[in-house]
């Protein structure tokens, strides 16, 4: 301000001001757009693309586009600012920037605003979803996460794959909603997995590893899958169960057994010393251990930690300490091995310190227990879980191995030890504990009802520090009043308890023949360290 003066009139300046107005209040066309992704179409004719564009950051599709497609009846108003839309449904109403429509007198919000560029309107994606279905005579459905658009009553389930090597197999398992039809053929040296489906909705793609597989491809044609052997497949096995509304596809591809080297009378070579490190005194090789020797099972919650509470009553904290303790006697009593509770009675536990328990008494295998809960009552099921660890990072892996400490040893010399930090303990075990979690799973189907979704990753604390092997089982609802009841006796928690040996049996066998690599190890070495923070937990550290 020039002490109450007024400033010069730049008349340049004001006409850039005036057209910056009139283009934000949509009076003059927009003309920035570039093309986007696009959409599958998806109908029972086949399929095709409609295309997209980037309209001032959000993406959307020409309403003239739609109007062909769909047969509409579009009208533009007087003054270029209001567009009606009719179909034989109804009539949609759209002003040009603003994020809203008007369908048959109902106002409806729309994720990004309506444009109108160059004289032509384009709306955001969910204007199909939100305002066109209702009006159209033939169900619409967008599914914006895979770019899909299904028009009329075509059949297009929702298929989650996941992928997991085992040594020389491997295991692909499929999770189909709602239930489809399927078959699985062996045709031209490739698996082939058909869906009775127009098309398949894979909302998770698996990436093929190991030696069992070299490829999986999806193929629209079929629609489905082609599994593409890798050098040691030898044969497959199908396993598919329904549970609600999904149905659950197993594949398993065998390799080839490997033979089993006879025992050479050669005496062994000695270790050459390490260079640097002195005279150390060699440690015994725990890298081929695959015996189960000590498990700790932990109850969930305890003392105040009541944990989830069913319509009847029935506590979580009582339901997980019953079971811990028949998986106890029957682990002890079948397997012979030492057996060993983080609680046994209800009192509270830290969850660090109960994943310290499992590592400073250098257990095996770590199962913890728990019920489930939702605010659905009608959510019913057992599931199992190994860790998640997406949150720490990719550098998750590369630390477990890497951290290393020189102590010394007696005789002279220093011995390099590993020392993980804390939270990255598990990031060393996900594939033996993926594995447990899946034969634990295969067993608890045999005997109670399970979730659609019977084998997950989620980032449980109590599982994060564990050095060995480590899952939680969820052994059903206790927010359905019928799972409530079912987990409250004594037979259902015998079966859950059945099951789990009976999963720990199989991941025992299944360590015997294919033992991990030392960069897979699942037994907690003897001879090296707890986790950094193990010994600190086990002195109370909350």
């Amino acid at each position: 301000m020039l002490h109450g003066k007024r400033p010069p009139t730049d008349l340049a300046t004001l006409a850039l001001v005036g057209a910056g107005l009139v283009f934000a209040m949509g009076l003059l066309p927009l003309t920035a757009q570039e093309p986007a992704a696009g959409l599958t179409l998806i109908t029972e004719e086949g399929r095709r693309s409609l295309g997209t564009v980037r309209v001032r950051g959000g993406e959307a599709i020409a309403l003239d586009d739609l109007s062909t497609l769909f047969r509409l009846d579009v009208g533009e108003q007087t003054g270029g600012r209001t567009i009606t839309v009719d179909a034989s449904g109804g009539t949609v109403v759209l002003t040009a920037e603003q994020a809203l429509a008007t369908v048959d007198g109902r106002l409806v919000s729309l994720d990004g605003p309506v444009h109108r560029v160059g004289g032509r309107w384009f709306v955001p994606l969910d204007f199909v979803g939100r305002a066109l279905a209702p009006i159209h005579d033939q169900p619409l459905e967008l599914r914006q996460r895979s770019r899909l658009l299904l028009v009329g009553a075509v059949r297009v389930p929702r298929v989650s794959a996941q992928y997991r090597p085992r040594a020389q197999s491997g295991r692909l398992r499929l999770q189909i909603t709602p239930n489809t039809a399927h078959e699985v053929t062996e045709e031209g040296g490739r698996l082939l997995i058909r869906f009775d489906a127009d098309a398949i909705d894979v909302v998770r793609f698996a990436e093929p590893r190991g030696e069992a597989v070299r490829a999986i491809e999806l193929l629209d044609a079929l629609p489905g899958f082609a599994i593409e052997p890798g050098p040691a497949y030898a044969s497959h096995r199908i396993v598919s169960g329904e549970s609600g509304n999904s149905t659950e596809l197993v594949v398993d591809l065998e390799g080839v057994v490997p033979a089993v080297a006879e025992a050479s009378p050669a005496e062994p070579a000695s270790p050459a010393p390490d260079p640097g490190l002195g005279d150390a005194v060699p440690l015994p090789d725990f890298s081929a251990r695959s015996e189960i020797r000590t498990i700790v099972i932990d109850p969930g919650h305890g003392g105040a930690d009541e944990g989830a509470q069913g319509p009847e009553g029935t506590l979580e904290k009582d339901v997980t300490l019953s079971v811990a303790q028949r998986l106890r006697t029957l682990l002890e009593r079948r397997l012979g091995v030492r057996v060993i509770l983080t609680r046994t009675g209800d009192t509270f536990v830290t969850l660090d310190r109960r994943a310290a328990i499992a590592n400073n008494d250098r257990a095996d295998l770590l199962i913890s227990l728990h019920a489930n809960s939702a605010l659905r009552d009608v959510a019913t099921g057992a599931e199992v879980y190994y860790l998640d660890i997406d949150e720490y990072g990719a550098e998750a892996r590369e630390l477990a191995d890497r951290d290393g400490r020189y102590l010394p040893v007696s005789g002279g010399g220093l011995r390099e030890i590993d020392v993980i930090p804390w939270e990255l303990a598990q990031a060393r075990h996900l594939t033996p504990s993926a594995d447990l979690a899946e034969f634990i799973g295969d067993e608890l189907r045999l005997r109670v009802p399970m979730s659609p979704r019977p084998v997950q990753q989620a980032p449980f604390r109590v599982l994060v520090g564990a050095n060995m092997p480590a899952i939680l089982v969820e052994m059903g609802f206790i927010s359905n009043p019928e799972q409530e009841r079912q987990m409250a006796q004594p037979g259902f928690q015998t079966r859950v308890a059945e099951a789990i040996v009976a999963g720990v049996v199989r991941f025992r066998d299944y360590l015997a023949t294919y033992p991990y690599a030392p960069d897979e190890e699942t037994a907690a070495d003897p001879g090296g360290a707890a986790p950094a923070g193990a010994g600190q937990d086990a002195q109370g550290r909350d």
